[in-house]
């Protein structure tokens, strides 16, 4: 059985456990806000390029590869941006407790 000061520092273990993994959480949503931001700048920096991309007709192979592999960034790139705020909601719920 344990004696009152080992409960007491065993609870204090605990408690710090529980302090840095909220620490930890608030991290990691200021990072993926952050990745957010990128993510939502993306269509504007990229403005130009995209409109050319998506000009193409494509009329040969550099048209058509560069229309599929566009094709399939903007896919990767719409799961990304769902995950990412699922994520931040997740840990939201974590860090403002």
């Amino acid at each position: 059985m344990a004696t009152t000061s080992q409960v007491k520092s065993g609870l204090d273990d605990i408690s710090a456990v529980i302090r840095n993994g909220r620490q930890a959480a608030a991290q990691a949503k200021a990072r993926i806000t952050a990745l957010e931001a990128e993510l939502g700048a993306v269509p504007t920096t990229f403005a130009d390029l995209l409109a050319t991309v998506n000009a193409y007709t494509p009329s040969d192979a550099f048209e058509t590869l560069s229309k599929a592999e566009l094709a399939k960034l903007t896919t990767e790139f719409v799961a990304l941006k769902a995950a990412a705020l699922t994520a931040k909601n997740a840990l939201a719920s974590i860090t403002e407790s």
